[in-house]
This record gives C-alpha cells, structure tokens and sequence, in this order.
C-alpha cells in the first residue's frame, strides 16, 4: 500500500536560519535526539473527548493509548485490552493489559475504563454520538469490564480505537476539574511536556510505558506549520524528520529531492464542503444537489490535486468494503444544475463558504468558484486558519459552508453517524439525513462486513439522496521522511502512530 521513492542527495541550506524556529537542533544521526514532525495543523485541544478536529489525532496519539489498536488496513488489534469477546448483540466484554500505568503513576484498571466512557457520554463530550449505544459498563473484576448496550451497535470495537478509546489518568481529569485541554495524561507511550500553542507540542517518552519491547524515540517534536510548503521545504533542508500533509503540488519535488523519502497511500480521509441544511442559503435539497452537479469532479482532482488520489462519489472511498453502491455517483451536470436552481428560485444565489487557510485548500476553493460562478453562483471564501475555522463553523455557524477535510474513521458508521446523525457534532443543522438512522442500525446486526454492508449501502443511498454534503476527493497520503527515519508505517486513516520509529 505505501509507495517510495529515493533520489541522490541535496541540501537546500539557505533556508537552514529561517526554519531553525521550525525545531531541531542536536546530532541529526543520534538516537536521543528529538524526531521533528511537521503537523499541519496545531490540535484544537489535548483533551481527546473535547476536540474537534480530525487533525488532532496525530498529536494525541504519542500520548494516548487506545483500548483498540488499529493495523495499516483498519482492522481491530489489542491495544489496551489484550482480548475481547461480543457475548450478545449488546454485550462486548474486554480482558485489559495488567501492568498499565498512566503517566501520573496511577494504575489503568476497569474503574478506569468505567471512568473514560461515563466521561465520553457526558457534558462537555464532543464524542457523545460515538458512545451512545452504550447504556453502561460494567466492572467484572479488576482488569475485565462489559460494555452493556441499548441497541446492537457493531462500530463499537472501532470506536474505542478512537477518541472514546484515549484512556485519561481519573486522578488527572478530577484534578483538572474534568478539563485536560492544556495538561493531558495518558497512558501512551511518550508523555506531555510543553504545548506552545500554534508552535509546538513537545512530548517525552514514558520510562514506564507498559510495552518495553516498543521502539521509541527520546521525545518528540510536534512543530506546527500551517503552510505545506513550509512542511516540504524544511523536510528538504533537514530541520525536520517527517513532514505531514505534503501537498500534491509539492509531491514531485520531494521525489526528486536528495535524502527525502515520499510516503504514498491511499486512505479514506475525504476533500468535502460540510453544507448546513439548516441555514437559509442551503436549506433546499434541491439547491445543494444543484451545486454537487455544478462541480466537475475529475477537472478538479487533476488540478488541484494532481491526480494524486480519486474523485470522491460518497463519504467512503472506491475499493474500501463498505464504499458506495453503483447507484451513488456525483455527476457533473451544469445544465441540470442551472434548472435546479431556477425551479428552487435561487438563480441569484449567492453564500459564504469559510475554508482552512492553507495553500492547498484555497486552490480548491478558487476551483470550486468558478465552477460554481458557471451556472451563475456567487460564493464568499473566507479562509481562516483550521482550529478556527473549525470553531466558526462547526461551534459558531457563522457561514453556511466549510471546505475542509474529513479526516475518516475506523469504522465506517462513525462516518455517518459523525456527519449525518442528529447528534453528530459535524452536522450542523442538528436534524438527522433522512433514512441515515435506520440504514446504520441495518448495519449494526453483526460486525461480518458482508453482513452489514447493505445497511451501509442504504446509508450512503439516503445521504446522496439529501446531498448533506458535497463529496470531492480522496486524496492520496503523502508524507515525506528524510532518509534516516525508520519504522515508520502509515495507515488508511493518514494518522500515523509513531511507535516503532527510529532515527539514524
């Protein structure tokens, strides 16, 4: 799944002084340094049940262990729990790691479980929607709790490779008065030592991690650089290690750059515009069908991504089990699209989309303008850096539109759910798609992808039926690494995980 590329050797050492802020310093071969990651974007917060960004993860990940672990192709692993069994439609008990500790000494055990679950489903939780098939969790014993569900809900075991799955130190979050936005403690393999925010988030490995065969670097350096030619670059001159969320416009030159390495795979994060169905501009579904018809979908992955990835026709993507039926396709249409909108009354329609900052994110927008401008619709772009992009449209709804990313999930109902559901905190109209939750349950009678994917199919079919949304690309994960960096595995969600990793 991953594709490499290796050239000859170069140095770009004019920019060596201005990136320096951009973080290193120390022996480039010695394995106590820090490894240099350039994050696209800085996490809305390290608290993972009150963050609302999908490019959060990576920056919780080193410090957070999951109860579920995921491999490259999204299939469930031990991670917290070493074991566990689906004893009914709604019952999954789990056997958990003995020998745990959380960064502040205290023990993992399933009080602590208990704990992190409750703490999901209740206020202040942006994840609520993940866990709310789950009525309680029972403690068996010391290391083995049940989940204990109100309905069948086969996502489950995927959710808690997520955000629900972060286990925080209870001693920490009641010290912290239920808040760890700014003072995580997890049970990962590297702990917290400095967030400066919109810089960098810098963590220390764990001495007492439970896995002692694990591979992990000293510390690491998490720098937040917003603009992926920055990333890029400072890649190329060798102020960092990794760089995430190499643009495509950027791609050909790692490839042919010198000690640079171009991770390439495919992954189901998806190039989208969230649309409020709520709001006056795109309330009518006929409107927002008339704008999916409007783009061009194949111009725009060659132009704007470079055809580094595939046109998006639904939330999933081609090839994944649970993608779209023959029956979803984005058309492009634009005469189709004109009459929608002089039968909506809206030939004149005009709205504002706000959308991440990034270079790679504006060519989209401009993109998507003119074909818009085409059959005469007028859009606003107002480009806003991602965290608070994220917050002006998802918690303030200050623009019917948002051009961003959705960054996937491990199972593909936590999509939906997310995105389409009445609870989901991606939806912002609050109102569920029309026949979403009735597909969802369709899927949850087993966790057999076979058996639930027609529910999945129906769920997709209920989503293009609304256009909630408008699906664009899935673009290719392209990360770049210098030489020296080994271990590394990427994954179908684009968040890589840094255990394992090695310098030099």
């Amino acid at each position: 799944m991953t594709l490499r590329t290796r050239r000859g050797a170069m140095l770009v050492a004019a920019l060596l002084t201005v990136l320096t802020a951009c973080g290193g310093g120390g022996d480039s071969n010695g394995s106590d340094r820090a490894l240099r990651v350039a994050a696209a974007a800085d996490a809305s917060s390290l608290d993972p049940i009150r963050g609302n960004a999908g490019t959060d993860h990576v920056l919780l990940y080193p410090m957070y262990d999951t109860l579920v672990s995921i491999d490259a192709g999204l299939e469930p692993q031990p991670g917290l729990a070493e074991s566990w069994e689906q004893v009914s439609p709604t019952e999954l008990t789990m056997q958990l790691r003995e020998g745990v500790t959380f960064h502040d000494g205290e023990p993992f055990d399933a009080e602590a479980v208990k704990y992190n679950i409750e703490r999901a489903k209740g206020e202040g939780s942006n994840i609520q929607a993940d866990v709310a098939a789950v009525e309680s969790v029972r403690v068996d014993d010391p290391m083995t709790v049940t989940f204990e569900l109100g309905r069948p809900d086969a996502s489950l075991l995927l959710v808690l490779a997520d955000r629900a799955g972060m286990m925080v130190s209870p001693a920490a979050a009641e010290a912290a008065g239920g808040d760890l936005s700014t003072s995580p403690v997890g049970a990962g393999g590297w702990e917290f030592q400095e967030w400066r925010r919109g810089s960098v988030l810098r963590v220390a490995r764990y001495d007492d991690y439970w896995d002692e065969s694990a591979e992990r670097v000293a510390s690491i350096d998490m720098n937040i650089i917003p603009d992926p030619t920055t990333r890029a670059t400072s890649l190329r001159s060798g102020q960092q290690d990794i760089a995430l969320e190499v643009a495509p416009s950027d791609a050909g030159s790692l490839e042919d750059a010198s000690g640079v390495d171009l991770d390439q795979s495919p992954r189901v994060n998806l190039h989208q515009v969230y649309l409020n169905r709520g709001s006056d501009e795109l309330g009518d579904p006929e409107v927002r069908r008339a704008l999916s018809l409007a783009i061009d979908r194949d111009n725009l992955l060659e132009s704007a991504f470079f055809g580094r990835g595939s046109v998006a026709h639904g939330a999933l993507p081609n090839d994944y089990w649970a993608e779209a039926p023959s029956s979803v396709r984005y058309d492009h249409d634009p005469a189709e699209a004109q009459r929608l909108l002089e039968e909506a009354g809206a030939s004149d329609l005009s709205f504002d989309m706000i959308a991440n900052a990034d270079s790679a994110t504006v060519r989209v927008a401009e993109i998507l303008k003119e074909q818009w401008a085409a059959v005469g619709v007028t859009v606003n772009i107002l480009p806003r850096e991602v965290v608070q992009a994220t917050n002006d449209y998802f918690n303030d709804r200050r623009a019917p539109a948002l051009l961003s990313m959705w960054t996937g999930r491990p199972d593909p109902a936590m999509t939906y759910t997310l995105m389409f559901s009445a609870e989901g905190y991606f939806n912002t109209s609050d109102e569920a798609t029309p026949g979403l939750e009735e597909a969802v349950a369709r899927a949850d009678v087993s966790t057999d992808p076979a058996e639930r994917k027609p529910g999945m199919d129906e769920a997709a079919e209920a989503v293009f039926e609304d256009t909630p949304f408008l699906p664009l690309a899935f673009a290719d994960s392209l990360i770049g690494l210098r030489e020296d960096v080994d271990g590394f595995e990427s994954n179908l969600l684009g968040k890589p995980k840094f255990i394992g990793v090695t310098l030099g």
